[in-house]
């Protein structure tokens, strides 16, 4: 259809689709509310159209008015953010697998960990996951080959965009498949997926795989792009409609951020 590349190029997978948020598109479709009903009496064809205008700009990007989430964050109260979700008390995460993380690790040969101790990756899985890891950074193709498999498409339709405002997006023949805080993010992983394919790890559902593979890049000790010391920080992040603190985790030497964990003592997260 002659029409798809055009609407494909105007999509924003980051703000649509499952990443979609909804106080964000309720304040858009209000104000745009606003503008179209006086302008219903003045010319309904004009109405029409505008308002069909900016509904479609929304459904294709997510937002109609620029600075939308600053809107939100300030002249929403807390309790009609947390009735779209988006209360400052909540971090967004991956689905939570069922059961301990930490066991499911130690199963699967990831971690290791002694009695009183931290978890910590073995050497073995450090090694491969490294070697993995530096075959995907250096090649643009294994790159996307490895997205491609996660994903279950063709490589001819996976898409990876990345930007200072949103990090890495994937998408795969425009539909929104991730979104990581940095290259090295999607980097480390890819590599877990790749060490760990097998029946065992493949018969987990999308969700938990998801999951473990952001809990191992935020235990790694270096860096999967430039074999850096990673290290473990306090920070407040902004979010789509709230500021949040966070636990992060980031290279020391290229500045990447790998993770972001919420800092309650309930979450796994690094040296809990």
């Amino acid at each position: 259809m002659p029409t798809r590349p055009l609407v494909a190029r105007l999509r924003e997978p980051a703000y649509i689709g499952s990443n979609r948020c909804l106080s964000c598109t309720a304040v858009n479709l209000g104000l745009l509310g606003i503008v179209v009903g006086p302008l219903w009496i003045l010319s309904p064809v004009a109405a029409v159209i505008g308002g069909f205008a900016g509904v479609t700009t929304i459904w294709l990007r997510g937002y109609l008015v620029p600075g939308t989430p600053q809107l939100t964050r300030r002249y929403l109260p807390v309790s009609v953010l947390a009735a779209f979700g988006k209360s400052p008390t909540t971090v967004s995460t991956t689905v939570p697998p069922e059961g301990d993380p930490v066991e499911k690790l130690i199963s699967f040969g990831v971690l290791s960990k002694e009695p009183g101790g931290d978890p910590v990756p073995t050497p073995s899985f450090r090694a491969v996951w490294h070697e993995t890891a530096e075959t995907i950074a250096n090649d643009p193709t294994a790159l996307s080959e490895a997205a491609a498999t996660v994903a279950a498409v063709d490589q001819s339709k996976i898409t990876v965009a990345e930007s200072d405002a949103d990090g890495v997006v994937v998408t795969a023949n425009g539909s929104w498949v991730g979104q990581w805080p940095s290259r090295t993010a999607l980097v480390a992983d890819l590599a877990t997926e790749q060490t760990l394919a097998g029946p065992a790890w493949d018969a987990l559902g999308r969700a938990e795989r998801v999951d473990l593979a952001a809990r191992v890049r935020g235990l790694v000790e270096h860096c999967p792009t430039c074999r850096g010391s990673t290290r473990i920080s306090d920070e407040t992040v902004e979010s789509c409609c709230h500021a949040t603190n966070v636990v992060a985790v980031s290279c020391a030497d290229c500045g990447d951020r790998l993770a972001e964990f919420d800092p309650s003592p309930s979450t796994f997260a690094p040296g809990s």
